[in-house]
């Protein structure tokens, strides 16, 4: 089975309630775009259209055609058109967009390169996890700032490594590089610590700190603190977003819930395939806490995972803080589902795949609440 073979194979349409007016303090646009993630765009808008103050409600990759809204303070222009995305004035509003005005997202999937066992394969899944629904991990998306077998970024702020984590982020390929950003990190790596070289290759928002560290050699925590804030609380989120996970399967484990492992860019994943009447109720009914040093637990099994969880990585819920201060940046309290049942699920019958012959292709639509990741839905499918 292969996905995103092209943009248009993965269609993602944000839902959000919105209140537009003729007149308002925010501009609300609507944001069509393809081969660009949120941020990107937002860098984009910032730097060459003077918006500013970027509001939005959620963050979608750039390996999709993907629909969704974003603010901006002021009367902003009516359009921005480029190859890859169009914004366009859809109204003003009292309030920004932000994430309590998500509503969730609706997908159109096209599975493509189906041998007939595979069909078979997905067709068997779909009733159970009509039923059943998913674990509700965080996907790959989540951990572009993670470099697998090397550490989080927000663990070394944990452990006060400034250092160790500017080089993770600018001197670090990863998976999701492509060639021309893998070639900028290759160059920094070979010379790291020389600080007038590397700022030279640096991306534009790295180079506060690298020109920090060009008149102050050794001062990588005042380093970290010009990077910028959003990058910052994603690393921060990052880490989390593991540490929840990792609860989620400890739990799975725990409750002895028939499972299977799928490896991921950050370590591995259990999905059940079915669920007894009981266990359904249980987790349908669960909300897993993200750790933070001022945590809640309502149940003791689940504060008993996250404290092994936290014993493996050597820390404890206190110890969950930056040792950078920054306004806002720290490990937040929140609480999420742990198991998520995808609703209007359907899938198409098998067609000739015209890309790959010989094989099929099926279209998959759904819609799930947000922060749910459609891919976690795709891996429990392939499991049949």
């Amino acid at each position: 089975m292969k996905l995103k073979c092209r943009p248009e194979d993965f269609v993602v349409e944000e839902k959000v309630r919105l209140r537009l007016k003729r007149r308002g303090a925010y501009s609300i646009y609507r944001l069509v775009k393809r081969c660009w993630n949120t941020l990107d765009v937002i860098r984009e808008l910032e730097a060459r259209h003077r918006l500013h103050r970027i509001g939005r409600a959620g963050l979608k990759d750039r390996y999709s055609l993907s629909v969704q809204y974003i603010s901006a303070p002021g009367q902003g222009p009516k359009s921005v058109a480029t190859e890859n995305y169009r914004l366009t004035l859809i109204g003003m509003s009292d309030k920004p967009v932000s994430r309590d005005l998500a509503l969730g997202n609706r997908f159109a999937i096209t599975l493509r390169s189906l041998s007939e066992n595979e069909v078979e394969t997905v067709r068997a899944a779909v009733p159970r996890v009509r039923q059943d629904g998913v674990p509700n991990y965080y996907d790959d998306q989540r951990f572009g700032s993670a470099r697998h077998g090397l550490g989080f970024i927000g663990r070394k702020l944990i452990d006060g490594h400034f250092n160790g984590a500017l080089k993770l982020l600018l001197a670090t390929p990863s998976a999701a590089d492509d060639s021309r950003t893998r070639r900028t990190k290759q160059y920094l790596a070979e010379h790291w610590g020389d600080w007038n070289r590397c700022l030279e290759a640096a991306p534009e928002d790295a180079r506060l700190a690298l020109r920090h560290l060009s008149k102050h050699r050794s001062d990588f925590k005042t380093a970290v603190k010009l990077l910028p804030r959003g990058l910052l609380e994603l690393f921060i989120n990052a880490y989390q977003s593991y540490l929840w996970n990792e609860t989620l399967a400890g739990l799975l484990a725990r409750l002895r819930i028939p499972a299977r492992k799928v490896e991921y860019s950050v370590g591995a994943l259990l999905f059940y395939e079915r669920l007894a009447p009981d266990k359904l109720s249980y987790l349908r009914r669960l909300l897993i806490p993200a750790l933070a040093p001022s945590t809640k637990f309502r149940s003791d099994r689940v504060a008993s995972v996250a404290a092994e969880v936290l014993d493996r990585e050597g820390l404890e819920l206190g110890r969950l803080r930056p040792k950078v201060r920054l306004g806002g940046l720290y490990f937040k309290p929140y609480e999420r589902a742990a198991i998520v049942v995808p609703s209007e699920l359907e899938l198409s019958e098998p067609r000739p795949d015209d890309m790959y012959p010989g094989r099929y292709k099926m279209e998959l639509r759904f819609f799930l609440p947000p922060g749910s990741y459609a891919t976690v839905v795709l891996k429990r499918l392939a499991l049949g």
